[in-house]
């Protein structure tokens, strides 16, 4: 299959996606204290682990998974970690890329992802567009997580809005990734729109109670919304006896049982890892494989009900750490292409 790059929509059968990455535990090896040294060692190879089969079910339904590298080894360790904390690993592609149409824009060029990018560069040039920090906004401050806020539905783009995405972020994506023929929208959804609604198949929307500013009747009519109030973090901070004011809400590491000294080394060091677990609906950060079979990270009654309803297969691959990177299965994968052509569906 040639290195194409091509998605319109998330539900038009996938063909080639990214699977994110992280350190493997020999990265940190130069931690003096043994314990502090386990409890990430065991964080890092379950979530390699949940990741490496997240990648086996997408390979089963037939999809390309490609992963980016990790840096070398040697030259971390060197670096260690410096005032600013450990760098994030490329965990969670969909962050910092999206595919739009033929176009792969990189709205910031994490060095783990450059192998990958590059051959879709070389083989269809033109096609990955990767604007330099001063074509932005450089002050705004989660430049980041610019990609989570944008949906495709087909022909329709819509861009979130909110102090997550500038005017003149959408303004220069409009006029230097896209063509005439899509038309931009906005949905303010106060940032990662892939956290706060999905679109499973034309007509059917998976949303969560952030999706307060959208109005689905004039943008989506006549589409039936499904909006999740039960998420699965509430049930997982029952289990795990988490309440909000636990780590001031920020992350939640279940059956790890932290100590007070891995506690302060992830608020001192790791805080590029972590983001505000507690307002995350990972309900709805799935990724849809085709119009009938879609991948979430753990069981939501009202979900899975919806989903078969809409003569759809929720499949289960577990994020055991999702609550402590804040990343759920959209926010861990990036799909490159998808079968299927451009399309009107509003």
């Amino acid at each position: 299959m040639s290195l194409t790059v091509k998605s319109y929509t998330s539900w038009q059968p996938l063909e080639e996606v990214i699977v994110g990455s992280v350190y493997t535990p020999e990265y940190f090896n130069f931690i003096p204290d043994a314990n502090i040294r386990g409890q990430l060692g065991r964080l890092l190879d379950e979530t390699t682990e949940d990741l490496d089969n997240l990648q086996r079910v997408i390979e089963q339904y037939g999809a390309k998974v490609r992963r980016p590298r990790l840096p070398d080894i040697d030259m971390f360790q060197r670096n260690q970690i410096n005032a600013d904390g450990a760098p994030i690993p490329p965990l969670t592609p969909r962050d910092w890329q999206i595919t739009l149409g033929e176009k792969l824009l990189r709205v910031l060029n994490v060095t783990e992802m450059d192998d990958i990018c590059n051959e879709y560069a070389n083989a269809q040039p033109g096609c990955v567009i990767a604007p330099h920090q001063d074509k932005w906004d450089s002050s705004h401050v989660m430049i980041d997580a610019v990609a989570s806020c944008i949906v495709r539905v087909g022909t329709d783009i819509f861009f979130d809005r909110s102090d997550w995405m500038t005017d003149g972020q959408m303004q220069w994506i409009q006029d230097n990734v896209l063509d005439s023929r899509f038309k931009c929208r906005r949905a303010i959804t106060n940032g990662h729109g892939d956290a706060v609604f999905a679109i499973l198949k034309p007509g059917v929307i998976l949303s969560s109670m952030h999706d307060g500013d959208i109005n689905y009747k004039d943008s989506f009519p006549g589409w039936e919304v499904c909006k999740v109030w039960d998420a699965s973090i509430f049930a997982a901070m029952e289990v795990g006896k988490f309440r909000y004011e636990n780590f001031n809400g920020r992350w939640y590491a279940p059956g790890l049982n932290p100590t007070a000294e891995f506690t302060n080394f992830v608020d001192t060091y790791l805080t590029k890892w972590t983001g505000f677990v507690s307002e995350t609906v990972f309900d709805v950060n799935c990724l849809v494989l085709d119009e009938h079979h879609v991948i979430f990270s753990s069981y939501n009654k009202q979900v899975f009900d919806f989903c078969r309803q809409h003569k759809i297969e929720p499949i289960i691959c577990e994020l055991r750490h999702k609550y402590f990177f804040d990343g759920g299965i959209s926010c861990c994968t990036q799909d490159i292409r998808r079968s299927g052509s451009l399309e009107t569906y509003l």
